[in-house]
């Protein structure tokens, strides 16, 4: 019987830790949305990098044109290389990637661990 219930609790546990997902630091890219009207357009971060999905889309609304540019590549550096990002947004918590409409402040290559 306390095995149930220790399985069950850490069910319950495991799901609520994972639904709340809003850690811009130390995050893997994954999904990245380029337009051929306006370029680099939206980005997907993951918490791991065996993850098939992770935040909401994190848009560069009201990003400069070259900005996005600098940002594409240092996302498709670090996605290619494994390499993780710490992000911030225009949220008041400055990040809330589990929440969506964000949009993208800064983007800075990680120290890994």
């Amino acid at each position: 019987m306390k095995v149930k219930v220790l399985i069950t609790l850490s069910l319950i546990v495991s799901f609520n830790a994972s639904a709340a997902f809003n850690n811009c630091i130390g995050v893997y890219v994954g999904r990245i949305a380029v337009d051929r009207q306006i370029g680099t357009h939206m980005v997907v971060l993951m918490n791991k990098q065996t993850n098939k999905g992770g935040s909401y889309w994190v848009n560069f609304s009201g990003w400069d044109k070259d900005a996005k540019k600098e940002a594409l590549s240092l996302l498709m550096a670090a996605k290619m290389s494994q390499h993780r990002v710490d992000v911030y947004t225009t949220a008041q918590d400055k990040c809330s990637i589990g929440t969506p409409g964000q949009t993208f402040k800064e983007i800075h290559l990680s120290t890994n661990p």
